[in-house]
């Protein structure tokens, strides 16, 4: 092979490892895909520039292939930090991307459950046996009668047990709500709005018998952070089905494989906040020696301080959103 076409042959691929490795952000910006792009591109670089060494040494190829080489070993041969500031790393730069990414489906998410709420609200005003459709009958009966389930749960099992149980079923269905989103996201809208007609319906039903003072008492310090979480589990699924429904000059499969590999990232970095969460559920809920104003201090300030957390801005990097 002459020099001419060795440069012809090779230059594509130099050139785009060059903007890689020059890629605003640094290297971390280029996420899963870029970073497996580049290391191809690198083995490459090093075998061209064995072969420039070999027969074009001196040449201005055999230098740009050298720094090319250099170059990406300092990069893809870096030592991995510990793992705990991995984790930290992720949560401080990616993880705020991905909710960012996710803001536009979480808006519509919050409306959807917020207006099926209201629903739920009105038709079982109008009609408190509405409630049984959602809540059960029993537990209908229970909040005619002047009682609510919610005061036996601090009782019916341990702490460690109930917390362990709560944030088990959210996970569960808040990934349930997430996978939904393959169905053009239609399984994801049928979780949101009975979601939504079910915590509406139980509000307005405690409310029309007296008992709304007992059932916030329960649930002010978990649950503004958990719908809210459940309204995040559900725009990601949403994000999944707008990729099948919306084109965007790419295969559908492609636009899709890319937001399933974000939001999954996302849903599984939230999962701490459901642990954490079940354990508020599981040891101070059910204390009805605590005032509900306290629990409610508690539960808003939860929800600051994952909003905060998930949207302050990287001190230090700025990556881009998948």
């Amino acid at each position: 092979m002459d020099y001419a076409t060795f440069i012809r042959r090779g230059a594509p691929r130099w050139d785009e490892a060059d903007r890689l490795l020059a890629a605003p952000g640094g290297v971390s910006a280029l996420g899963f895909d870029g970073l497996t792009r580049l290391s191809a591109l690198h083995r490459s670089v090093v075998t061209d520039y064995a072969f420039a060494r070999a027969h074009f040494a001196g040449t201005e190829a055999e230098r740009r292939l050298a720094r090319l080489a250099l170059a990406g070993h300092s990069v893809l041969a870096q030592r991995r930090a510990p793992i705990l500031e991995q984790i930290a790393g992720f949560y401080r730069h990616e993880y705020r991307q991905l909710f960012l990414a996710t803001a536009p489906a979480l808006r519509v998410s919050l409306v959807v459950f917020v207006g099926a709420g209201a629903l739920g609200g009105v038709l079982t005003w109008l009609e408190p046996d509405f409630a049984v459709l959602l809540i059960g009958v029993d537990q209908v009966e229970q909040v005619k009668a002047g009682e609510i389930w919610t005061d036996a749960i601090g009782v019916a099992a341990p702490p460690s047990v109930l917390s362990s149980y709560i944030f088990t079923n959210n996970i569960g269905v808040a990934f349930t709500a997430w996978a939904g989103g393959a169905l053009l996201g239609l399984g994801t809208l049928v979780i949101l709005i009975t979601n939504g007609l079910m915590v509406g319906s139980l509000v307005v039903l405690c409310a029309r018998y007296g008992m709304l003072d007992r059932l916030f008492a329960f649930i002010s310090a978990h649950g503004p952070l958990e719908l809210f979480l459940i309204c995040l589990a559900s725009a990601a699924g949403l994000r999944m089905g707008g990729a099948l429904v919306a084109w965007d000059h790419r295969p559908r499969v492609e636009a899709f494989a890319e937001v399933a590999r974000a939001s999954f990232r996302m849903m599984l970095a939230t999962v701490p906040w459901f642990v954490l969460l079940g354990i508020v559920e599981g040891y101070i809920s059910p204390v009805m020696t605590l005032g509900t104003p306290l629990k409610g201090v508690i539960g808003i300030g939860l929800l600051a301080v994952f909003l905060a957390l998930a949207t302050a801005p990287s001190p230090t990097k700025n990556l881009e959103a998948t």
